[in-house]
């Protein structure tokens, strides 16, 4: 049992639901569903990695970052944004073969995307496309359709944060599903239309929600109160209307527009890092878990801080370049987008909740948020040090910078993915130890 300080939420139950009734008669549950979604996440980080050092140009690889961006982070949040969404209601979860097929669609066509397209050309990429869509829908019916209870309790940010996410990456996808299918004009106008194909998808999909998700869970990271604040409303605006602008922008190829949408997009990054500097200031006092708490809790912390460095990198390529730029690709900025922010809070969130909604009893999770603590502090220090070193390293192609800060973080990451998966199987050996 971890004890918090008074008013606080205890994390063990801040996002575990439990169905009512039980699962044992279920093909399914809920939390096996989670466990499921969790391990694809992780599988699609691993083949990222793989990719990214099979390739010469590393991180800049196409197929690496929609592992990645696209893949990973995508599997995990139409895993955890239904489950967050009803835990915060109330109410009961869409049955779980349903939430299965909307995972295992989003998993099956970013596969397929990222695959297929170098592999087996873009009309196979297009129809990966086509199913990821339809695990869009899924995930989004998951995540409304239970709100339709009376007894559900509405929460309007994530309600907000999470249906203008959805709409982003609806269109966002749909726009490159035109250009692999062949759509007359796409390829014409594609130069202007990835530029907003990335901001609806990494800044409007992937960094919503989890801005919106923040909201809620670093606080149940850090044993606060959940407490409305300026920073928080700011954050919300800001991320909700800034990738947007400069879709639209880049559609009609009018550079002002983008540039004040980047701009109203870093102000909102901006606000969440203070927001999380305001939880982090009322923080609780843990009394068992100390490591554990802390690990998830200065992940995140480094996340925001990394999303702010991202999207004023980006800002600066809308400010010199403007929207219709030949050629353009979000390598410059893979570092902060998806090492420091993306995949850093992916890890930092799973860590958290794994003891939540893995498998086990009352004493496996205890072993588990022993096992998630090991090293913490080194690996968010090799994290965070490494990548302030490769990023350099990249840009201005220097060979030390590259092998320290590569170094530096491959050990950081694949310690934490070593250390994820021993968790989920945790709770298998005292059964075997007793057995035997």
């Amino acid at each position: 049992m971890i004890s918090s300080a008074p008013g606080t939420i205890p994390p063990d139950c801040a996002l575990a639901h439990v169905e009512p009734g039980g699962s044992g008669r279920r093909p399914f549950s809920e939390r096996q569903v989670l466990q499921l979604g969790l391990a694809l996440a992780v599988v699609f980080v691993l083949l990222g990695a793989a990719s990214g050092l099979a390739s010469v140009g590393g991180l800049h690889g196409w197929v690496g970052i929609h592992l990645v961006l696209a893949g990973a982070a995508t599997v995990a949040i139409g895993t955890f944004m239904p489950h967050f969404s009803v835990t915060l209601a109330g109410t009961r979860p869409e049955p779980a073969p349903r939430r299965l097929a909307g995972i295992l669609a989003l998993a099956a066509g970013m596969l397929t995307v990222a695959l297929g397209r170098p592999a087996l050309g873009d009309r196979v990429a297009g129809i990966g496309g086509l199913l990821v869509l339809v695990g869009v829908g899924l995930t989004a019916w998951s995540t409304y359709g239970p709100l339709r209870s009376g007894l559900a309790r509405r929460h309007s940010i994530v309600q907000l944060t999470y249906g203008v996410a959805l709409a982003d990456v609806a269109v966002g996808g749909t726009l490159a599903i035109g250009l692999l299918l062949g759509v007359e004009g796409m390829a014409e106008r594609w130069a202007a239309l990835k530029l907003a194909h990335v901001w609806l998808n990494a800044m409007g999909f992937v960094s919503l929600t989890i801005a919106g998700t923040l909201v809620y869970l670093y606080p149940t990271m850090l044993g606060a109160r959940i407490v409305a604040h300026p920073t928080m409303v700011v954050a919300v605006i800001g991320l909700v209307c800034g990738p947007p602008l400069v879709a639209i922008a880049a559609a009609l190829g009018w550079s002002p527009l983008a540039l004040a949408g980047g701009i109203v997009t870093l102000v909102g990054a901006v606000a969440l890092l203070g927001y999380g500097i305001t939880v982090w200031r009322r923080r609780g006092r843990w009394t068992a878990d100390v490591a554990w708490h802390s690990l998830s809790a200065r992940f995140g912390m480094a996340g925001m801080a990394w999303f702010v460095v991202a999207v004023a990198a980006l800002l600066v390529g809308l400010a010199r370049d403007g929207v219709a730029v030949s050629g353009w690709t979000v390598g410059s900025v893979v570092v902060p987008l998806v090492g420091g922010w993306t995949l850093q809070q992916l890890i930092g969130a799973a860590s958290h909740l794994l003891p939540a909604v893995g498998p086990g009893d009352a004493d496996a999770r205890a072993r588990q948020r022993r096992l998630l603590a090991r090293w913490g502090t080194a690996r968010v220090l090799g994290w965070n040090v490494g990548l302030v070193l490769l990023w350099p390293g990249l840009g201005l192609s220097i060979p030390a910078l590259l092998l320290i800060g590569g170094v530096l973080f491959s050990a950081a990451v694949l310690s934490s993915i070593g250390l994820l998966v021993a968790a989920l199987t945790v709770a298998i050996r005292p059964v075997t130890r007793r057995r035997s």
